[in-house]
């Protein structure tokens, strides 16, 4: 009588797969319940994924979709969900070059359309992909197939491992009820970065300041309703994978356990806290508001610096200043708040209140009462024309003297600051006005420049010899 059961036992678990293998449960962006990200300025980001799960058996394996295909898998942490056994990120998506590779020695069916209209369809085996060629087995022929436009290649069947998006596939030694599942990694593919627009007043002596953040969201994944951080900062990224996520997830845990407003320090770097969440759809930049700032006071400037060295000098050089704002980033001035790096541009109105773009700087990370100085490019109002007016030989060096009229074509006065540069030990022996700043290789001058008039600022120095 066993004799006659066991075959009967045997087609049955050949009939019911189900029942000898692993059962899968499919945990979808749907049972999220939290998901907190960091983003980094060299595309990193550290993503704290929370969903709900059923009671799990050790035979089960969970599928997470909607995760990173960028995730660095090495960092991963999975908790909430049992002891870990295994894990594995499924990152074979469904594209044309992954059909082709999975069907290498397989066959395929070309399709070529013909002048008449017609579509002429043959089936040849896949032997090999080189650059945009494939080469074929047609009956026992081999021939080689460009893969252009005018080719269609239609694919058998598709094949179950390739996937529409990656998931993350685990399984455990089970848990005892329904709970919550805490997913940490960090991944490639998310990036930020601060743009300021700074809009000038009509005198230059005050700005409006906004910060903008751009995310960037390269994962493959959409990140929806996200509680997102910004670390300004330039972080070391450790070589070793496991290091630097123990590092940065450190610091995402001090984050969570402060409620401080934006921005508060965090070891080296300063972390910004968005208010409200922000859905990152993949291949998306996307900007929201950072800090603001109504009336920051400024200094408008104009600069100019010359090189003063031990020889004769004929040329009678015209230059254009360059045009720069300085302010001190403190609540005295307006602001008073850590500034990421980031580009700025210049915004200024005319006479209509409309305003114009007028140039772009880079500022870097900046500390508060840290001083600034913002260079917009070239004055157009004011011309300096530099000359050597005298050159001699002294027994320990020489003597050297210039002269450098200052122009101003524009209504309004113009503050310059003149500075002259030095190589070797030097004392000043004359100035028409005295310098506002002197250093062992350095002198500077600050001259106020009427509307539609001149200045002039004579020099005389002697150069000692090294």
């Amino acid at each position: 009588m066993l004799q006659k059961l066991l075959p009967i036992t045997i087609l049955s678990a050949l009939l019911n797969p189900i029942t000898v293998q692993a059962s899968s449960i499919t945990i979808s962006d749907k049972e999220q319940t939290d998901l907190a990200v960091t983003l980094y300025t060299h595309d990193l980001g550290l993503i704290q994924d929370s969903r709900t799960l059923p009671i799990l058996t050790p035979d089960n394996v969970v599928v997470i979709s909607d995760v990173s295909k960028q995730m660095q898998t090495e960092t991963l942490q999975i908790r909430g969900a049992g002891s870990i056994r295994e894990q594995t990120l499924n990152n074979a998506s469904l594209n044309y070059y992954t059909l082709l590779e999975h069907h290498i020695g397989k066959d395929i069916i070309l399709a070529h359309s013909q002048p008449n209209g017609q579509e002429l369809q043959n089936t040849v085996q896949l032997l090999s992909i080189e650059g945009n060629t494939a080469l074929v087995d047609n009956g026992g022929r081999i021939e080689s197939v460009p893969l252009s436009s005018e080719w269609r290649i239609i694919f058998p069947s598709r094949p179950p491992e390739l996937l529409l998006k990656p998931s993350l596939t685990f399984k455990s030694k089970g848990t005892k009820q329904e709970g919550t599942a805490q997913l940490s990694y960090l991944t490639q593919g998310l990036s930020w970065q601060m743009d300021y627009v700074m809009t000038l007043s009509e005198d230059n002596n005050s700005l409006v300041v906004d910060g903008l953040a751009s995310l960037v969201n390269n994962t493959g994944s959409l990140l929806k309703n996200a509680r997102v951080r910004l670390l300004a900062g330039d972080i070391y990224q450790d070589r070793n994978p496991r290091r630097r996520a123990k590092t940065v997830m450190m610091a995402q845990a001090m984050a969570e356990s402060t409620g401080a407003p934006p921005p508060q320090a965090l070891n080296d770097y300063q972390l910004y806290t968005l208010k409200s969440p922000v859905t990152l759809q993949h291949q998306q930049r996307t900007q929201v508001p950072l800090l603001h700032a109504d009336q920051v006071a400024v200094d408008s400037l104009q600069r100019y610096q010359f090189y003063i060295s031990p020889r004769i000098d004929s040329q009678t050089l015209k230059a254009k200043p360059e045009s720069f704002i300085r302010f001190k980033n403190n609540e005295k001035q307006g602001l008073g708040m850590s500034l990421p790096a980031g580009q700025v541009r210049f915004f200024s109105p005319d006479n209509t209140q409309e305003l114009h773009y007028v140039g772009s700087a880079h500022l870097n990370q900046t500390a508060i009462d840290e001083q600034v100085e913002l260079a917009m490019g070239k004055a157009f109002d004011v011309t300096i024309t530099q000359r050597q007016t005298d050159f001699q030989k002294a027994f320990d060096g020489s003597v050297v003297a210039y002269e450098l009229r200052v122009r101003n074509s524009a209504l309004k006065s113009r503050e310059v600051e003149i500075t002259s540069l030095f190589s070797q030990p030097w004392s000043l022996i004359s100035s028409t006005q005295q310098p506002i700043e002197k250093s062992a290789g350095m002198a500077k001058w600050k001259v106020t420049v009427q509307g539609k008039s001149e200045s002039l600022v004579s020099v005389r120095v002697r150069l000692k010899k090294p």
